[in-house]
């Protein structure tokens, strides 16, 4: 998904506090040709849900 989606995906209120995070908290785009910078689903899981997502997260609020 593009950066914008991303960011949304994962919580963050803008691209620019996405992109803060990347190669920190969440993973470098899989695929980066010039300009276009993509992520996948599945990496972004496993950066807001490392554990896998075991429980329900909901419990935890």
């Amino acid at each position: 998904m593009r950066e914008d989606l991303a960011a949304g995906y994962v919580g963050e209120k803008t691209v620019e506090d996405f992109l803060k995070r990347v190669g920190k908290d969440y993973p470098l785009p899989r695929i980066a040709e010039g300009r276009r910078r993509l992520w996948l689903i599945d990496d972004l899981d496993r950066a807001i849900a490392p554990d896998g997502g075991r429980g329900d997260l909901a419990e935890e609020y």
